[in-house]
């Protein structure tokens, strides 16, 4: 017996034909069953229809899996399902190729946008536009890894000049809160020396805005400054407790001439050393309410000017909670809601 009937008695025995010609051609065989599609057919038929073409691949993958596992036995609903598939993938892949490269060119066009506003000065713009290409980028599915890979490089390109850029002005700008800080600090202490309390109080405070809007990664610069100002915060503190006491003193002095007078006098007399005391405090409280209420918009304005967006708004809701109803103050925070 030769191979070629050998062939012929196997084929015969699946149910098959075979049929030679001068180039000795192979027909696959046909089954006649009908058979239902599977569920990773439909699965990834569900997935191209809405695009997703990660989705799709993970299941495309299985499926083919469990066609090698099949070896080289003929497993005709396989191979029907696979090649309608190979040609949905396809024509998905030629669609989602060119949507791809129209996001490509977008970001290039943004990173151009973005380095010009770089070159300007403008500090906002480079942010919002390296957040849009971002969002861009994540869109573009994973099977283009290439062109995806290539994107990525010329992203961070751009990253890096930003991140140079931006680290160098943070540095300026904390170098500058650190002078300015030191500067403070020797005027309070000097106000000290001078027994000036008032001044040492207002000019220790504005250390202490400052000190909050030093960053982190800092805090070698931050515990310095931190060492200085909790030695003014206890010369400050003990003054304002001593002035505290002293305060009390007075006021009982002036409530005791009143008690040691005779009983008809003092019921002919109101008791007007109290109320004026009262009376004092109450405007002493207000004062300081009002002073402080400004020193936390004007704070909240240089802020703004300087690009500290949420260092000004803290300094407003502080000054909000002191006066809601402070129509300057509502203003500024309305504005910061803008910037930011």
């Amino acid at each position: 017996m030769d191979i070629d009937e050998f062939l012929d008695r196997e084929l015969s025995d699946l149910d098959l034909q075979t049929r030679k010609t001068e180039k000795d051609a192979f027909e696959l065989p046909e089954f006649k069953e009908q058979y239902e599609s599977s569920p990773l057919f439909e699965n990834i038929k569900t997935s191209l229809g809405k695009g997703n073409l990660e989705q799709a691949e993970q299941s495309y993958v299985q499926l083919w899996h469990i066609l090698m596992q099949q070896k080289l036995k003929w497993n005709k609903e396989l191979y029907e399902q696979l090649s309608i598939l190979t040609k949905q993938f396809s024509s998905a892949l030629n669609y989602a190729y060119n949507e791809m490269k129209k996001k490509a060119e977008h970001i290039n066009e943004l990173i151009s946008r973005a380095r010009a506003s770089l070159k300007e000065g403008k500090k906002e713009m480079p942010f919002k536009l390296y957040a849009e290409i971002q969002e861009i980028n994540n869109s573009i599915p994973n099977v283009f890894f290439e062109e995806k890979k290539i994107m990525q490089e010329q992203i961070m390109d751009f990253y890096r000049e930003l991140s140079t850029i931006t680290d160098n002005e943070l540095a300026k700008r904390v170098s500058a809160l650190m002078q300015e800080t030191n500067q403070l600090i020797e005027k309070t202490d000097s106000s000290i020396r001078s027994n000036d309390m008032i001044n040492a109080i207002v000019s220790y405070n504005r250390c202490i805005e400052l000190y909050n809007q030093v960053p982190e990664g800092f805090l070698r610069y931050k515990n310095q400054i931190g060492m200085r100002l909790l030695d003014i915060y206890k010369t400050l503190s003990i003054y304002a407790e001593i002035s505290n006491l002293q305060r009390q003193l007075s006021q009982q002095q002036i409530r005791q001439p009143v008690q040691q007078q005779p009983r008809y006098r003092q019921q002919s007399q109101q008791p007007a050393p109290v109320i004026p005391s009262a009376q004092a405090n109450h405007e002493q409280n207000a004062a300081a309410k009002s002073m402080l209420l400004n020193t936390k918009r004007e704070s909240a304005k240089r802020n703004i000017k300087k690009g500290f967006y949420d260092e000004a708004s803290k300094e407003i809701q502080e000054a909000l909670q002191l006066e809601p109803n402070d129509a300057e103050a509502k203003v500024i925070h309305a504005k910061i809601k803008t910037l930011q």
